[in-house]
């Protein structure tokens, strides 16, 4: 499950690009909350700690509880704008939450035990259909990553989304099938056999051998084609 953070984050009275400019220039990046039915609020985040955050991964999956004058309110980023030149965050968006929310997000997917698919030891491929799965998701319970297990796999074995162990209330938005996410594929470049170093050496020597052998047989065919001596 996707781990809850807490952040402190301000009230900022001032907006638009100007005020914009005094924030990032304080060290924090002015953010806004939005949602269930709540009149937008504009904010303010301490830019080291969100930067920390953003680093550590799966930013816009994880659901952080904001710390507003001493109220907790759970949202979700839902986007981010970065400076073009610095590609440091300069604005965030944040949907409001309720603990029995439920969300749609793109979850990203994990393959384990790939040394365990006898197809992928024996030189076959995995051919990943699906980097991420949209999922419907409890706000209290989104799952960081969706794990499919490759024990056992052969070459031409697929793995769909049935074989996610996804949790209780967690569910794909595509619901009409069981769709695909990877497979194991048979390697697309046949190897040729090595030729051995004895082996070059021997086809030169037969190599040799049978030119030998013509130039012999020549020579003999010329001494047979000239005329005996007669005798008086």
């Amino acid at each position: 499950m996707s781990k809850q953070t807490t952040l402190d984050v301000n009230i900022r009275a001032e907006t638009g690009k100007n005020g914009a400019k005094k924030v990032i220039a304080a060290g924090k990046i002015p953010s806004v909350i939005y949602g269930l039915g709540e009149q937008p609020l504009n904010i303010s985040i301490d830019k080291i700690s969100v930067q920390k955050e953003i680093n550590s991964g799966g930013f816009l999956t994880r659901i952080f509880s904001l710390n507003i004058d001493g109220k907790k309110n759970l949202a979700i980023p839902r986007d981010i704008q970065f400076d073009p030149l610095s590609d440091q965050p300069i604005h965030i968006d944040f949907l409001r939450l309720a603990e029995d929310s439920k969300i749609t997000l793109d979850i990203p997917t994990r393959f384990i035990n790939e040394e365990l698919s006898p197809g992928l030891k024996r030189g076959g491929v995995l051919n990943v259909n699906r980097r991420t799965v949209q999922l419907s998701c409890p706000a209290n319970n989104i799952p960081e990553e969706i794990i499919f297990d490759l024990e056992g796999l052969e070459i031409g074995d697929t793995i769909r989304i049935s074989g996610a162990n996804l949790s209780e209330g967690v569910a794909p938005t595509i619901t009409d099938r069981d769709f695909t996410v990877a497979s194991v594929a048979a390697p697309t470049v046949v190897k040729e056999p090595e030729t051995t170093t004895e082996e070059t050496a021997e086809g030169d020597s037969e190599s040799s051998d049978a030119s030998d052998d013509k130039k012999e047989a020549a020579d003999g065919d010329k001494g047979s084609d000239k005329p005996e001596d007669k005798k008086d």
